[in-house]
């Protein structure tokens, strides 16, 4: 594919998992709902001595034990998230991947089989820019990059931690009980999750968004870092003169505006190499269905993350589990559409070493103010990418 991972895969925590202990999980998981910077805070909520958190995240960080990423509220930057899902022949996932992929308005690129064989990207454009997204992928296809595909408004993707307290006392090879987590199904309490309302956009500029860009790369990363990374993207060797803007700007642009939703967390207490990447199209029965999976989601002690499709009681969710429990997992699925809390699921298998892709660089498509994205601009940068 060519493209440079500045993000880390998530499969290189498979090792570190195990030097995490009772209580750096509960700082985790403090730090997941509180922010990863206010350390007297965290320790307020866990109980302990502000000491021994710093002690604690400090360690977390020199042994890159946990990887902390911002969420960027896409919404406040004017955008809106879409998923892709385009069908490909055998053998050109290659270049219909860098075709689909070839502006940075894109955010995530999975190659993927079973459902269907080809792309799965997420976009984030301006809304009124719908039309201009089609008339690209009509494009595509057209010229025979891609065969078919689908469109679909999503909200921006959720992470939920895993559940961490399942590896507290476990020795050996953990198994999740999913009998169980079926049967408690409909005792699950209804998640609350808001579909944007408007995309009108927040006070922000080129600055901000590089900003931006290095928090979701590390949120833990420090200022200095972000001044030198500053200096370098915009080609500036007087990288000195950026300290007193970059922190300003996170002290009146970025904080109180909510430009940061949240966090995630780079946490992975499974083998790679017999790790199983498994992605879902869920379509649930109601809303009230679609909710509680959603807080069940907070119960596995697995990787996940979903977008919901907007409008509708439906999301597409992905699953990082052990080999061993797939077939439990499956059939936890088979099962909740037969006891009628879920509609039909659609399966995608992915190969997460290999064929995932995030991207963190779209300033790159903020021009004079604006998001500089059009069909006539996308054709621009296809031409490129193809010759």
């Amino acid at each position: 594919m060519g493209y440079i991972r500045l993000v880390p895969s998530i499969v290189e925590f498979a090792g570190k998992f195990r030097q995490l202990d009772s209580l750096d999980f509960r700082i985790i998981k403090a730090m997941y709902r509180y922010g990863v910077s206010n350390l007297s805070r965290l320790a307020k909520v866990i109980g302990v001595p502000q000491q021994t958190v710093s002690y604690h995240v400090k360690k977390f960080d020199k042994h890159n034990l946990v990887l902390f990423r911002a969420l960027i509220n896409e919404v406040k930057l004017g955008l809106k998230s879409y998923v892709a899902i385009a069908t490909t022949s055998l053998g050109k996932e290659a270049v219909s991947s860098r075709a689909m992929t070839c502006f940075p308005l894109w955010r995530y690129l999975a190659i993927v089989d079973g459902w269907r064989h080809g792309n799965y990207v997420r976009y984030v454009i301006p809304p009124d820019k719908e039309r201009d997204l089609k008339a690209f992928l009509n494009e595509l296809r057209k010229r025979e990059l891609i065969s078919e595909f689908e469109l679909f408004p999503t909200t921006s993707p959720n992470y939920p931690l895993l559940n961490l307290d399942f590896y507290k006392e476990k020795k050996g090879i953990p198994v999740f009980d999913w009998d169980k987590w079926v049967k408690d199904y409909d005792s699950f309490l209804e998640a609350e999750l808001n579909e944007p309302t408007g995309y009108d956009r927040a006070r922000f500029d080129l600055y901000d968004l590089i900003i931006l860009r290095c928090l979701e790369i590390n949120a833990r990363t420090t200022q200095r870092k972000i001044v030198k990374e500053m200096s370098k993207i915009l080609k500036d060797k007087e990288y000195k003169k950026f300290i007193p803007l970059v922190s300003r700007r996170l002290r009146d642009n970025i904080i109180p505006q909510n430009l940061i939703r949240g966090y995630r967390a780079y946490l992975f207490p499974n083998s790679g190499p017999t790790a199983l990447f498994l992605m879902y199209h869920l379509i649930f029965p109601n809303n009230s269905n679609f909710k509680k999976f959603i807080t069940g989601l907070n119960l596995l002690p697995y990787n996940t993350s979903y977008e919901k499709i907007l409008g509708k009681d439906e999301l597409f969710i992905r699953f990082i589990i052990p080999a061993h429990e797939c077939s439990n997992m499956r059939k936890a699925i088979i099962d909740l559409a037969e006891k009628g809390y879920l509609k039909d699921a659609h399966l995608f298998l992915g190969d997460l070493t290999h064929a995932t892709w995030d991207n963190v660089e779209i300033y790159q498509m903020y021009k004079n103010g604006t998001w500089n994205f059009s069909y006539g601009i996308t054709m621009e940068m296809l031409e490129k990418v193809l010759h």
